[in-house]
C-alpha cells in the first residue's frame, strides 16, 4: 500500500471531483512599527491570517455537462459547506470566486479552479443567525453521508417474496410514525393534507421504490420534509422529529441463512437510516426553538446529543462517523445560545401554604414568575398552594 492508497477523494458539498493540486495558506497579521532614533522595528502580531485553500482540479466522464452544471450549483450555493480535501481532510468552508476552463480538444474534461476560506464565528449582531446557518449546513452534510450509507446497505436484489415484503412493512410503519408524529403538536389543516396526500402516493409506488434504494431514500426525506411544512413552530417540529429518533420498524427476522442475513441488513440499514435522518432534523430544530430557561436548552441538548453518540459508537461508516461527530460539535457551539439571556430554574421549598402571587412576589419581589409557576407545576388551585411541597420557579432576576 502506497501514500496515496490513505488519501480520501475529494469532494465538496457531497460533490467529488479529481485534485490536480492545491495551495494552503496561513500564517500570522503582523505590522511593523518603526519609531524615530530606535534601530530595531517592533513587531507586533495581530493573529492568525485567515486559511485559504486554492484546489485545482479537473471533472471527467461522457456526462460532463450534467457534472458541470452540479459544481456551479455547489459552488454557488449560500453559506459555508464541507470540504473533503485529500491532504487536509474535512474543512468547513466558505467558497469563494472559482473559474472553469473548457477546451474542445478535451471533450470529456473540465478543469476548474476553487479558492476556499475557512468560516469562523461572526463577532457582530448576526451571529446567532451566522451558527444556526453553519448548523444547518453541517446537518445537511450529515443527512447527504445518511443517505449515501443506505444506499449502499440496502438492496432486495434477489430476495425471495417474504423478504420483499419484510422490506415493504419497513415502509409502511415508518409512514405511520410520519403520520402519527403530527398528532401532539400544531399543525397546519393543509400541511396534514400535503403530508398524507404524499404518503399515500409512497405507499402506491413502494414496489417499484424498493428497487432503487436512491430514489427510496429521497422520497422518505421528502415526506420527513413535509413535517417541517406542516408544523408551525421550531419547538413543535422538534417534538415530533425527537419522537421518530428510537423508530423501529419492528420485523421480526430470525435465523442465520443468507437470507435472513440480508433481511436483517436490510431491516438494521432502514431503521438507521430513519433514526438518523430524524436526530439531523431534530438538531436543526433545536438551535431555532426558543426555550423558556437554561435548564430546558440544556436538557434538550443533552438528550441529542445521547442519540448522536449512540450513532457514533455503533455506526461502522467512517463518513457517517465524522458527520456526526460535527454535528455534535456543532449542537453545542447553538445550543444554548451564549446570547439568549435565558432565565434560570430553581427548586422552592414551599414551608407554609400560600397563593401564587404572594410566592412569586416573596421569592422575586415581582409577579413575573407567578404564570410560569402555575404551569410549570402543574397548580390546580393557584389561591390555595399546601405547604410542605417542593416547586420549580423561573428567577427572572437571572436575566439581568
Amino acid at each position: 500500500m502506497t501514500w496515496k492508497d490513505d488519501l480520501r477523494p475529494a469532494s465538496f458539498r457531497g460533490f467529488p471531483f479529481y485534485i490536480e493540486s492545491s495551495q494552503y495558506t496561513s500564517g500570522r497579521r503582523v505590522t511593523f512599527h518603526e519609531f524615530p532614533n530606535r534601530e530595531e522595528p517592533f513587531a507586533e502580531d495581530l493573529g492568525r491570517v485567515g486559511r485559504t485553500f486554492k484546489v485545482d482540479g479537473h471533472l471527467l466522464g461522457d456526462d460532463i455537462f450534467d457534472q458541470k452544471e452540479k459544481l456551479i450549483d455547489a459552488c454557488e450555493k449560500f453559506g459555508p459547506g464541507e470540504l473533503v480535501h485529500p491532504y487536509f481532510g474535512n474543512r468547513f468552508v466558505q467558497v469563494g470566486a472559482f473559474t472553469i476552463d473548457e477546451d474542445t480538444k478535451e471533450g470529456r474534461i473540465l478543469r476548474f479552479s476553487l479558492q476556499f476560506y475557512e468560516t469562523g464565528d461572526s463577532r457582530f449582531p448576526k451571529d446567532v443567525d451566522d451558527k444556526q446557518s453553519l448548523l444547518n449546513a453541517v446537518a445537511d452534510a450529515a443527512s447527504g453521508k445518511n443517505k449515501s450509507l443506505f444506499e449502499k446497505a440496502f438492496s432486495i436484489a434477489k430476495l425471495p417474496g417474504y423478504a420483499v415484503n419484510s422490506a415493504r412493512n419497513s415502509v409502511f410503519a415508518a409512514t405511520i410514525a410520519f403520520q402519527n408524529a403530527t398528532k401532539n403538536v400544531v399543525a397546519t389543516v393543509e400541511g396534514i393534507a400535503n403530508l398524507a396526500y404524499d404518503i399515500r402516493n409512497l405507499k402506491a409506488e413502494v414496489n417499484d421504490l424498493l428497487k432503487a434504494p436512491n430514489l427510496l431514500s429521497q422520497r422518505l426525506l421528502d415526506s420527513l420534509a413535509l413535517l417541517e411544512d406542516a408544523i408551525e413552530s421550531p419547538r413543535g417540529r422538534l417534538q415530533a422529529y425527537s419522537g421518530l429518533i428510537a423508530f423501529v420498524a419492528g420485523n421480526s427476522t430470525n435465523g442465520t441463512t443468507p437470507t435472513r442475513t440480508t433481511e436483517k441488513t436490510n431491516d438494521d440499514a432502514f431503521n438507521g437510516f430513519i433514526q438518523r435522518a430524524a436526530i439531523i432534523l431534530a438538531v436543526k430544530a433545536s438551535g431555532e426553538t426558543e426555550y423558556q430557561s437554561t435548564e430546558e436548552a440544556v436538557t434538550t441538548r443533552d438528550n441529542l446529543r445521547a442519540a448522536i453518540e449512540n450513532q457514533i459508537q455503533t455506526t461502522t461508516d467512517d463518513d457517517v462517523f465524522q458527520a456526526f461527530e460535527d454535528l455534535q460539535a456543532q449542537l453545542v457551539r447553538v445550543v444554548p445560545d451564549v446570547d439568549s439571556d435565558l432565565p434560570n430554574v430553581q427548586e422552592v421549598a414551599l414551608e407554609n401554604t400560600t397563593n401564587s402571587l404572594v410566592l412569586s412576589y416573596d421569592l422575586f419581589q415581582n409577579p413575573d414568575s407567578e404564570a410560569d409557576l402555575i404551569a410549570r407545576n402543574k397548580i390546580r388551585n393557584p389561591a390555595f398552594i399546601q405547604g410542605g411541597q417542593t416547586l420549580e420557579v423561573i428567577d427572572e432576576r437571572s436575566r439581568s
